[in-house]
């Protein structure tokens, strides 16, 4: 997990370890404004669902999921490369019609999915093989080096692409939710933000308020990745 997502989790863990300390629940409990209560619990919820989606991505091999991710970027980036080569040698030999097959961009190519993928890159690898004895096209990059591993990405793509979805369900895709479920979180308590500040009526409601604003500060620890345990530590209540 990156540090921005362990650090926001963090964050939102400090600020619900506040509100629930001894100090501070009963400023909110039944008190209004009331949508503060139903609001809280509902971010309750909702944290508890992604911490359990952080542990699980933390534990997770990846597998035949991962395998197949790394096999579909290699077949990506190799066809792209032999496909600029290609349009390359079609722009200088006039050849429009083999220009309008092999001219695309890399996000046309990502966007592609399974036997299109698989489609598209032999039919690349096809037009490069008839392509390669043609003059020039060796010097802009149309050589058999490029297209046996075009060839090679293929079959390594090819093996894997059926793996059963069960075993696509990776690290990867784990922690991906875990980023949208966490701006999930992080829209919910900004809008408490907002009703945290209705409890100034009393002392402790005042307390509460800047304990709330302390909690809510993001701390970077630095680095750019943390691994291992990822529940956050509990966060001591200001009194």
């Amino acid at each position: 997990m990156n540090i921005r997502l362990s650090n926001q989790i963090k964050m939102i863990d400090a600020c619900i370890n506040v509100a629930n300390s001894k100090d501070y629940v009963v400023v909110w409990t039944g008190q209004p404004p009331l949508d503060f209560g139903a609001d809280f619990a509902q971010l309750q919820a909702d944290y508890k669902a992604v911490t359990q989606k952080a542990a699980q991505a933390d534990s997770a091999t990846g597998g035949a999921g991962d395998a197949k991710s790394q096999a579909e970027t290699a077949l990506e980036d190799t066809a792209f490369v032999l496909a600029r080569a290609l349009a390359n040698h079609f722009k200088k030999t006039g050849n429009l019609d083999s220009l309008g097959k092999v001219d695309v961009t890399k996000t046309e190519i990502v966007q592609l999915r399974n036997q299109d993928l698989l489609d598209k890159a032999t039919a690349i690898r096809d037009i490069a093989t008839a392509a390669q004895a043609e003059p020039g096209a060796d010097g802009r990059g149309v050589t058999a080096v490029r297209i046996a591993a075009l060839s090679a990405a293929i079959t390594g793509f090819a093996n894997v692409m059926s793996n059963p979805r069960g075993q696509i369900v990776n690290r990867n895709t784990l922690l991906k939710e875990v980023d949208t479920d966490t701006a999930d979180l992080m829209e919910q308590i900004a809008d408490l933000d907002d009703l945290v500040l209705q409890f100034d009526g009393t002392d402790a409601g005042k307390r509460f308020i800047e304990a709330w604003k302390r909690a809510r500060i993001i701390v970077d620890t630095g680095g750019s990745h943390v691994s291992g345990n990822l529940s956050p530590t509990p966060s001591q209540a200001p009194k």
